[in-house]
């Protein structure tokens, strides 16, 4: 009679356990990006857009921004990076949160879309992991390094006009990808590393090409040049740093004949 007690006891217990198992846990997911030889990528470059679909149907499971801070400058830019370190400690580094109520181990596909105000640098990647019901992925989270540089033409507007004659400004304002500065003698992004480029083009010919130099404020670079014809132009910016990282932006502009 005993046996038979401990028994319907055991079961009883193996009955409670999978009962237990069979609710949905509350189980959070953290993505993160790192610009290449920088820091985090968040809101002073637009974000990045997250997209969490299931890894087998695709179905959309959640969406939203990577926002925040850039994170610790010396934590991530000057301390050794050893085995298990968190390089996003601190408050506000940029991140994206999720929490799924799952039952069962879930494989996901994770793409990131941005940074949003890169314009022709946007990148999309795309990562897959298991999340597991009460494993939450935290500190660093899923991780994404993003290679390249942000190029935005500052000058000129995309189909500015001038009169012909015109010596115009050809600038253009390069950062990581994280929007961190770019200065001379700057031990972190030095803008003796990188090097800045406008091919100038009218119809499909090249006009000239135009190595631009550090202009004095942060992160710009700069060249003059004077069109000889009226028309449209069109200018495509290329930079490179040392580390890998590169990027082109695009503009355009139209010389018009002076009035008579």
């Amino acid at each position: 009679m005993l046996k038979h007690w401990k028994v319907g006891l055991f079961v009883m217990m193996l009955s409670g356990i999978f009962a237990v198992s069979a609710w949905a846990v509350p189980t959070k997911l953290t993505v993160r990006a790192l610009a290449n030889d920088a820091k985090f990528i968040g809101s002073v470059v637009g974000g990045m857009k997250v997209v969490v679909k299931d890894y087998y149907t695709e179905q959309e499971l959640a969406s939203g921004m990577i926002m925040g801070g850039t994170g610790n400058t010396k934590l991530i830019m000057k301390e050794p990076v050893t085995r298990g370190k968190i390089r996003s400690e601190g408050k506000g580094t940029a991140a994206a949160v999720f929490e799924f109520d799952i039952k069962d181990p879930q494989k996901l596909l994770i793409e990131i879309i941005g940074p949003m105000a890169a314009e022709a640098n946007i990148h999309k990647e795309a990562k897959t992991t298991w999340l597991l019901p009460g494993q939450d992925i935290t500190g660093d989270g899923i991780l994404f390094n993003l290679t390249g540089l942000i190029v935005h033409p500052d000058n000129p507007e995309a189909h500015e006009f001038f009169k012909l004659g015109t010596t115009l400004p050809i600038s253009a304002v390069v950062t990581p990808m994280c929007g961190c500065p770019v200065r001379p003698e700057f031990p972190l992004w030095n803008a003796n590393d990188y090097t800045v480029t406008a091919y100038i083009y009218k119809g499909s010919k090249l006009i000239t090409k135009l190595p631009l130099k550090y202009a004095g404020s942060t992160s710009n670079f700069s060249a003059k040049f004077t069109p000889k014809e009226k028309g449209g132009y069109r200018v495509v910016f290329t930079a490179f740093d040392k580390r890998n990282n590169q990027g082109v932006g695009i503009s355009g502009f139209v010389m018009t004949a002076p009035k008579k």
